[in-house]
């Protein structure tokens, strides 16, 4: 689940269009990387000379701690799991706010969910695995509607989606993704890996905003995937994810982890890796985000919205769950 809150922004007045008066954008770039690149090896020997943490962690280490964190343990696990900085995870984030906020797209159609990557989703194999994953997880697909109330074909329709019903759950490592949001808080800090910015002043201005903004962001999941971890008895550094730090066979943000987790077997263990806790806790967040027994489509999408800030996502999942229930024969 992935959330870009650019309606918050508002640009400033009196912004200026055009490329900088001295120096061309190669040239500044050029040099911006080989500052950023010496940032890295720098930061790199001043690891090897503490104990194999990176220095540059040490400010995102004392807002853990002062955020209640066990500082002992923080330091464990930030020496232990190789946490690696990559600024280019957030460049790409605010990449896609950019294009958001100044290239708008028109709303999709059937043609273009045909057209996508979600068209995978579609075939009637796909269609056969979600029916197949419903009935072998009956039990749970029940509770989750018992409780919560959304249906079996909606809540697998977002498994499907989302991990192809937990065959694909990331490659990214979620620790070292979320950490590297959090310390990239700003423009300065990701201006050589971005590439929407187009010398336009507006864009760079809001790019760094939303460098801030996300960073933020990145703090709080981090926090929260370091308490999930910690609640899961696991290393925070084994737990794979999405690109932005997504976990589970339901993706949740580990904020929503711990918001709306449910330990759907009973086991004493919340752990989203495992079917039954994953399909009750997506059940408990449509449920968190308004849904209610009876709604209309156009409220249904709505929620659906929450999950991912994405029209064509929408399309993706309620078309998905539309072909599970005619072939359910709902």
């Amino acid at each position: 689940m992935q959330f870009c809150c650019h309606r918050a922004w508002r640009a400033g007045t009196g912004c200026l269009r055009g490329g900088p008066a001295l120096g061309s954008d190669r040239e500044k770039a050029m040099k911006r990387y080989a500052f950023v690149l010496a940032l890295v090896l720098v930061s790199g020997w001043l690891a090897a000379a503490h104990g194999g943490v990176d220095a540059g962690w040490q400010p995102l280490m004392d807002r853990l701690a002062a955020d209640g964190l066990d500082r002992a343990w923080v330091e464990k696990v930030f020496a232990g799991a190789g946490v690696d900085y990559e600024p280019s995870i957030m460049a790409r984030k605010v990449d896609a706010m950019v294009r958001k906020q100044f290239e708008p797209r028109p709303a999709p159609t059937k043609k273009t969910l045909e057209a996508s990557n979600y068209r995978q989703f579609l075939t009637p194999a796909s269609i056969e695995a979600g029916v197949r994953y419903i009935r072998e997880n009956r039990g749970a697909f029940d509770r989750a509607q018992r409780e919560f109330g959304p249906p079996p074909e909606l809540i697998c329709a977002f498994l499907m989606v989302e991990t192809k019903l937990g065959t694909y759950l990331g490659d990214q490592d979620a620790l070292s993704v979320l950490a590297s949001l959090a310390r990239a808080s700003g423009l300065g800090q990701i201006a050589p890996y971005m590439k929407t910015l187009r010398g336009d002043a507006e864009r760079s201005a809001y790019a760094d905003w939303a460098a801030k903004d996300r960073s933020e962001w990145g703090f709080r999941e981090l926090a929260a995937l370091l308490r999930y971890a910690k609640a899961k008895g696991q290393g925070p550094g084994a737990i794979p994810g999405s690109i932005y730090g997504a976990i589970g066979i339901c993706q949740f943000m580990p904020s929503n982890a711990l918001r709306f987790g449910v330990d759907g077997d009973n086991d004493g263990v919340l752990d989203l890796f495992t079917p039954a806790d994953a399909i009750v806790s997506v059940a408990s967040y449509l449920r968190g985000h308004g849904w209610v027994p009876g709604m209309t489509g156009e409220q249904r999408d709505k929620v659906v919205y929450a999950y991912n800030h994405s029209e064509l996502y929408v399309l993706a999942v309620t078309t998905v769950a539309d072909r599970l229930k005619a072939r359910l024969g709902g």
